[in-house]
């Protein structure tokens, strides 16, 4: 995994072998809804970027959002070594928020994966992945521009959660 940040090779290595459901492929469950390969995508960490540029089956696409980072587009089907920190932590989104002074982890269902049976469902995912998705998460904390967009994204997952029990849902 050369041209990876350290903070992310340490993640990709601990979700490398980790599923949701840890013993079964889950896009069976939906004929892999989340690995279409539409325009869609999924939003790049920072330092992910230099991991995927020029990588074959792979388009970096520069947007509007995600705080200045870029997305993803891809074949729909990949190597399970080259897939971005997003693909292997959903359905999940480590939160990070502070707790008196520190910087906490709580791990929920990603409130933009709706197309996901597991998250619609709330299904009990593996406790190995979740744990190994917390241990990740604690890894990526340590680069200050990662633990940065952690934290925006974790204010906007928040106010979805939010608007969403507002709206009843």
């Amino acid at each position: 995994m050369k041209n990876l940040h350290p903070a992310l090779k340490d993640a990709y290595e601990r979700l490398y072998h980790k599923t949701p459901l840890g013993f079964y492929n889950c896009g069976r469950i939906c004929d892999g809804l989340c690995c279409r390969g539409d325009s869609k995508g999924m939003w790049l960490y920072p330092h992910e970027k230099e991991f995927f540029d020029g990588k074959e089956g792979f388009d970096v696409c520069e947007t509007e959002g995600n705080y200045g980072y870029p997305m993803l587009i891809c074949s729909g089907e990949c190597n399970r070594e080259e897939r971005p920190l997003a693909c292997r932590i959903f359905p999940l989104f480590p939160i990070v928020y502070e707790d008196n002074g520190k910087n906490k982890i709580k791990i929920i269902y990603d409130p933009r994966a709706g197309m996901c049976p597991l998250a619609r469902e709330n299904r009990l995912l593996d406790p190995k992945f979740v744990k190994e998705v917390r241990m990740a998460a604690r890894s990526l904390m340590r680069d200050p521009e990662i633990l940065e967009y952690m934290k925006a994204v974790s204010e906007e997952l928040t106010d979805i959660l939010e608007l969403k029990h507002l709206l009843g849902e």
